[in-house]
């Protein structure tokens, strides 16, 4: 549905995008991250008209935004950060306003739209009394005026509450999988990204470093914790039940085996037969946050939150 192909945006002497590709298909939400400056803003721009690319193609439905550009954008919605209305009018009197100004729309059904993103109840209530969730979810619902197959959303949850913030995912989530729409995010909250993407791109100093599969949970380890005392007693009887792997001992209590979920009974009971008290036990994966900062090459902690196997 959209297609970033070879991209490249040069200002000046300095190369802003160097070979920007990706897709973002019918019913995906696709996240779009990097740390500032990195390029995420300026791939926008370009996908919506706004800068022209310097080489490469962005088609959206097979429309060319450079070539075809009017049928290009016509199929495309977009937000960016906190959308502005007129605070006197009404959400219902926001839609008709913005309405009126998309050329040759047909009729639309505003009770249906603010249905579709929670606003049902909201829309004849004055924008002025309306919660900043509720702000964005009547952007989301302007950004649907025209039945977009695109919809793209530059850091949507900027402001919300965590309730506010898991109200906005699932209407995502339900216009993605109902509708069809092919969802673009960009985001610094990682958390969520990892909560709600089906697929994600990394991009750092104007280039894609990485497309991966929203879920990360595929490459674990096994993650054991036990006593000080027996530490190196139970690194042993790790490495001599698998030694075709290298055990990482994490800190004084916890090591690392990079093998299957299903070695977990195995690993739990050698070191039981042994005597070793076995505090914990299970799987940890690498987060989304642990991924981002591997590929943006930048230094800090990682979370290395226990997470148990289920």
């Amino acid at each position: 549905m959209l297609s970033v192909q070879n991209v490249h945006k040069k200002l000046g002497q300095t190369n802003v995008l160097t070979n920007v590709s990706f897709e973002v298909t019918p019913g995906e939400i696709f996240g779009f991250l990097g740390p500032n400056g990195a390029g995420k803003t300026t791939t926008i721009r370009i996908i919506t008209g706004l800068m022209p690319a310097t080489h490469g193609t962005v088609t959206v439905d097979g429309f060319d935004v450079s070539t075809d550009r009017q049928e290009a954008l016509s199929r495309i919605g977009a937000i960016v950060e906190n959308p502005a209305f007129y605070p006197y009018l009404t959400g219902r009197e926001n839609l008709i306003h913005a309405k009126n100004l998309i050329p040759n729309l047909k009729k639309v059904d505003l009770n249906a739209l603010g249905a579709l993103v929670g606003l049902e109840s909201k829309l004849d209530m004055k924008v002025k009394q309306y919660s900043l969730g509720m702000k964005q979810r009547l952007g989301i619902a302007r950004a649907l005026l025209h039945n977009p197959k695109v919809l793209i959303l530059d850091e949507p949850t900027n402001g919300l509450d965590p309730a506010g913030i898991a109200d906005l995912r699932n209407y995502l989530r339900h216009l993605a999988e109902h509708r069809g729409i092919a969802i673009l995010i960009s985001s610094h909250l990682l958390s969520e990204m990892e909560l709600i993407t089906d697929r994600f791109a990394i991009i750092d100093h104007g280039q894609i470093k990485s497309v991966q599969d929203g879920t990360t949970r595929e490459e674990g380890v096994i993650l054991c914790k036990v006593s000080r005392e027996q530490m190196n007693e139970a690194l042993d009887a790790a490495a001599m039940l698998f030694d075709d792997v290298k055990i990482v001992q994490q800190s004084a209590e916890t090591f690392l085996v990079p093998r299957p979920e299903t070695d977990i009974p195995v690993l739990l009971k050698r070191l039981i037969n042994q005597d070793i008290n076995v505090f914990q036990i299970g799987m940890k994966y690498e987060t989304l946050e642990d991924q981002f900062l591997k590929v943006t090459k930048k230094e800090g902690g990682t979370n290395n939150a226990f997470i148990t196997s289920q």
